[in-house]
Parts: C-alpha cells; sequence; structure tokens
C-alpha cells in the first residue's frame, strides 16, 4: 500500500529557517524562566532542553556553554527593553526631552524582570567577569544613544558622536545610581520615587559645566 502524503513522521534534514527562529525563541524563554527561578548556577543546559523541548545536540549545536546561553539572555533581555522604550518628541527644549527618556529608560530599568536579571549578573561576576562585562556595556551603550538622540532632537546635523560624552555623563548621574541601587537590593518603588530629582540634579549640573546647551 503507498504510504499517504502526509504522516506525523518528524521532518528530516535541516530545519527551515522560520523553524530555526521559533526553535531559538522556546530556548530563550526557557532559558530566562530557569534563571529567573534557579539562578545561573543551579540551571543547567539539560534542563533548558527538557523546558524547551529542544534536543540536546539542536541546543549544544547553538550554545557550546552556559554562558553563552546566559549571554543571549541578557542580549534579548536588553533588546526587549530598548523595544519597549517610547521615544522622546523631538520637538520641546532638550531639558524636556531629557525629562522624557530619563524617565522612560528609568521605568524600563526598573522593570522586575530586568531588575533580577542584572542581580544575577552581579552575582557572576567574580566567576565570570566578561559576562558581567557584556551584559553592561550592553545596556550602558544602548541607554547612553537613546539619551544622545534625545539631546539632538529636531538637529539632525549635530552627530551622536559629539553629543555621546554628555548623553554618557547623563545616563552616569541620573540613572546608574537608581540601576546600581536596585541590583543591590533596594526597593524598585522606593527608586522610582526618586528618578525625577536624580534628572533634574543631572540637568542642572550639565547645563553648569556647560556640557548642556539649550
Amino acid at each position: 500500500m503507498a504510504e499517504p502524503p502526509f504522516t506525523d513522521r518528524p521532518r528530516r534534514g535541516r530545519p527551515r529557517s522560520e523553524d530555526r527562529g521559533l526553535v531559538d525563541e522556546r530556548v530563550l524563554d526557557a532559558a530566562t524562566a530557569l534563571f529567573l527561578e534557579q539562578g545561573f548556577g543551579r540551571t543547567t543546559l539539560d534542563q533548558v532542553s527538557e523546558r524547551s523541548r529542544t534536543g540536546k545536540s539542536t541546543l549544544y549545536g547553538r550554545y557550546a556553554n552556559k554562558e553563552e546561553l546566559f549571554a543571549a539572555v541578557v542580549k534579548r533581555s536588553i533588546d526587549a527593553m530598548f523595544d519597549d522604550l517610547k521615544a522622546a518628541p523631538v520637538q520641546g527644549s532638550v531639558e524636556s526631552r531629557l525629562r522624557h527618556i530619563g524617565h522612560e529608560l528609568a521605568r524600563v530599568m526598573l522593570d522586575a524582570r530586568c531588575v533580577a536579571l542584572m542581580r544575577i549578573t552581579a552575582a557572576e561576576a567574580g566567576k565570570f567577569p566578561a559576562l558581567a562585562t557584556l551584559g553592561y556595556q550592553m545596556s550602558f551603550d544602548g541607554t547612553a544613544r537613546f539619551v544622545a538622540d534625545a539631546i539632538i532632537g529636531p538637529n539632525r546635523t549635530t552627530s551622536i558622536a559629539s553629543v555621546l560624552p554628555t548623553a554618557c555623563r547623563f545616563v552616569e548621574l541620573a540613572l546608574q545610581p537608581i540601576s546600581f541601587q536596585a541590583t543591590f537590593g533596594v526597593d524598585p518603588q522606593l527608586l522610582k520615587d526618586q528618578v525625577s530629582r536624580h534628572i533634574e540634579e543631572a540637568i542642572v549640573l550639565l547645563t553648569a559645566t556647560g556640557l548642556l546647551k539649550g
């Protein structure tokens, strides 16, 4: 008897690109959940394989070790954080644009999942310093870029490079203290109440030192 044209047999050969994308999402979803539930140390690639319903050979073909997988989880989390931002309006004063983007960045940085991942990264900094540095640098660079865009506003002839030092200083003054405190256990709700003060103090200082011009 001829075999029917459609069967429930698993598909052989290399998965299609869209299938590979779905596998990647399943793996990262499972890994994120496990890291948040158990921390870095107790999570294993075998657990990720089981929860994501992904074969071990497929998983190890993508991530050689747990550190690589965690780096991918952190990168995706940072990308999602920035995707959730509402860009500063191009009109209005530079101060109003900085207030807007400062509050937006603080909002996403103090999200519970973001704080949890920051805490895991900090906890593993001693064993995996490169991992901690990678997470910090990706977050800082992306944050500074959003601030630089807000500073430029409608003046699109101004280059990002020319305002990046000011943007980095704003991040250091207004946002890093909040992120640091959240990482080390301060209640994020208490920190949300301090965001406006940090932003205003940063604007005053940057204006007084000539780094920020209206």
